[in-house]
């Protein structure tokens, strides 16, 4: 009979379960009368034992206000839908009185799990109830043996995993001063409680945990990555020079695919953090990943020149140093299309020798800039006197060759866009026809093009050719309905009500700029179009597009100013007016995907203004489109950039971006 009992406690029958083990036993008359009376008894016994008892609603409602302070004994064994005990919810709702009425009256309910596997003390670390969380520790006396803060749930999260997720610090130092041991403890996911506190960038809670416990520091994550990593990855400076000022030896530590923490600084472009590895350990510049690429080779994929700048000033002969595809810093620039980059490698007189040299399947930089269309690269590179634009790849292809192997990508415009910087080199390096036989065939050549691709092209001039005359019709009806109507007597008869003031000023000359830009673009569209000559329309669609985007954004500028006009008496509408038709531009401006339709990755190209001249024989639209975004960058610059005119970002002779001096402006005094 014991064992059976200890059965069906195992099993936990529910009580449909129990029902027809009691009919069938009685059915098969196998036992006496009294025998099957016992088993009767014992299996209500079983159902009694098993069944889960629900909350009282209205103690869940007391609970919840903060008003009970005792409990019946009766009541003490109530759960929820998810297994959470009355103990469980006084925790939460940080009900310190009734926690300690019931832990005296019911200890055991201090272990007990939910559905999740928490326990009380998860509950409340993770809600932030300090006291009771002090309430717990010192009420229960059994922590030795099971010592509550490290119990783990069904995530192998323990107490302290969620005081530091959720923010928590007094949570957290209750726990970690009583057992400092429970902060090395990692979860099923490979976190422990300091590399949760550096990602989610809670630099007090941090720089405590090293503070209370050192060991913290020899964390390795599932992917082999270090608090270093942690700290560089989140770009958390504070952190990052505590870790090194206690642990040197990490700075030199390799993490997944053998990256050291140099590496990432330099990839996410934070000088700062550069500077600071590269001050503690200068060898680790030299250090390379499973691609044996460099932290230099990462500074240079990403258009880092600073970085480049930086890490070459200390360790210059990493120049020299290729990945596993023999490829060096000149070739990772030009494949990613960062023509800032490439500028500037191009002038440092360690190139000579490295400005031509082939990869492994004999390609150079100008090959990988052309098979990946950026235009502007290949303007730089194929203009440079030490750049052989006549060079062959494994494949005997010159660099030419590539742009007239068709590809089906549906990039016609950019590969039209760098056939024309390349047939512009030709025309200037090749003087003599009797250097290159071929010189006029190069030079006149005409890539075919898939009928597919030919059609997008003609859609999109479609689609211009749609908008840019509803612009102009918009823009047009505008002039002659503007804001405050027309004098109606008197010497000034038929002029404008509000034509001194400042926002309708800017109105009209909003208005005229999409007006005129609009029916521009339509004009361009209706004489390329009408010409059979591809090549000629591809030349100047580009204008079309740049100004259909100016006649948009000019059109969005006339509602904003013309709205601001009648609305200045109820100027908090006015000002909100303003932001609400200036957001959608600005954003455009900020992530550029309307220059990924001309030319891809775009946006990412910032480079000076001596080097746009080069740039703008091949792609004229481009070249108006980064002089306004210089333009709007200084503006918003003296705007933001009050702060830290005197750090790193803020140099009046050299290219910066608004982001670096956000960064700037708003990262931490150390």
């Amino acid at each position: 009979m014991i064992r059976f009992n200890v059965l069906v406690r195992t099993l936990s029958l529910d009580q449909t379960l129990l029902h027809f083990l009691w009919i069938r036993f009685n059915s098969l008359k196998i036992f006496g009368k009294g025998t099957c009376n016992n088993l009767k008894a014992l299996l209500i016994r079983i159902k009694l034992l098993t069944m889960k008892v629900r909350m009282n609603p209205d103690f869940l409602k007391e609970v919840r206000l903060g008003k009970l302070k005792t409990i019946k004994a009766n009541e003490i064994d109530g759960t929820t839908p998810e297994g959470n005990t009355t103990l469980h919810m006084a925790a939460r709702f940080g009900t310190k009185d009734l926690v300690k009425n019931i832990i005296n009256q019911r200890p055991s309910l201090a272990f007990k799990s939910n559905s999740k596997g928490e326990t009380p003390v998860h509950v409340a670390a993770r809600a932030g109830q300090h006291e009771v969380v002090e309430v717990f520790i010192s009420s229960v006396k059994d922590y030795k043996e099971i010592y509550i803060g490290r119990i783990r749930d069904r995530f192998g999260n323990t107490p302290l995993h969620g005081a530091v997720r959720n923010g928590h610090l007094q949570v957290m130092n209750a726990l970690a001063e009583k057992d400092p041991d429970s902060l090395v403890w990692i979860n099923d996911a490979g976190e422990s409680p300091l590399s949760i506190a550096i990602d989610m960038r809670l630099t007090d809670i941090a720089k405590r945990i090293i503070t209370l416990n050192n060991s913290t520091l020899d964390y390795r994550g599932n992917n082999g990555q270090t608090p270093l990593h942690c700290a560089v990855m989140r770009q958390d400076f504070v952190i990052m020079s505590t870790i090194i000022g206690l642990r040197e030896d990490l700075v030199g530590m390799p993490g997944e695919r053998k990256r050291t923490p140099l590496h990432y600084a330099a990839a996410l472009g934070h000088q700062r953090m550069v500077q600071k590895l590269i001050n503690q350990n200068r060898s680790i510049a030299y250090e390379q990943d499973v691609d044996e690429q460099t932290p230099l080779h990462l500074a240079a994929e990403n258009g880092q020149v600073r970085l480049i700048e930086a890490l070459l000033k200390p360790c210059p002969d990493t120049i020299e140093i290729v990945d596993n595809k023999q490829q060096n810093i000149l070739h990772i620039a030009a494949k990613n299309g960062n023509v800032d980059a490439v500028s500037y490698i191009l002038k440092l007189p360690e190139m000579e020798d490295l400005v031509n040299s082939p990869d492994v399947d004999g390609n150079t930089p100008l090959h990988l800039a052309v098979s990946n269309y950026h235009s502007d690269v290949v303007g730089v590179l194929s203009k440079n006197a030490k750049v052989e634009i006549r060079s062959i790849n494994n494949s005997n292809n010159t660099a030419l060759a590539i742009v007239k192997l068709p590809d089906g990508r549906g990039m016609e415009l950019q590969k039209h866009l760098t056939l024309k910087a390349l047939k512009s080199a030709y025309k200037q390096k090749i003087i003599n026809p009797e250097d290159f036989p071929e010189n006029t065939q190069l030079i006149d050549v005409k890539v075919e093009r898939p009928n597919s691709d030919d059609k997008k092209i003609r859609d999109m001039a479609q689609i211009i050719s749609v908008m840019a005359p509803l612009i102009a019709t918009f823009t047009f009806t505008a002039a002659f309905t503007i804001p405050g109507g027309f004098v109606s007597d008197g010497p000034d008869k038929g002029l404008a009500m509000l034509i001194s003031k400042s926002a309708f000023q800017a109105f009209v000359i909003s208005d005229a700029i999409a007006m005129t830009s609009s029916i521009t673009a339509a004009v361009i569209v209706f004489w390329s179009s009408s010409r059979r000559d591809t090549e000629s329309f591809l030349d100047t669609f580009p204008f079309a597009i740049g100004l259909t985007w100016i006649s948009l954004i000019a059109m969005a500028l006339a509602f904003v100013t013309g709205l601001f006009v009648v609305l200045q008496k109820t100027l908090w509408l006015a000002i909100l007016v303003c932001v609400i038709g200036c957001a959608p531009p600005f954003f455009l401006y900020i992530f550029s995907p309307m220059f990924l339709l001309v030319f891809e990755r775009v946006s990412k190209s910032r480079t000076s203004l001596s080097n746009r001249q080069n740039i703008v024989e091949d792609n004229p639209f481009l070249f108006i489109v980064r002089l306004m975004k210089i333009f709007f960058e200084r503006l918003i610059f003296k705007c933001l950039c009050s702060r830290c005119k005197s750090s790193c970002c803020y140099q009046p002779n050299q290219d910066y971006t608004v982001s670096a001096c956000l960064k700037e402006s708003t990262r931490p005094t150390v």
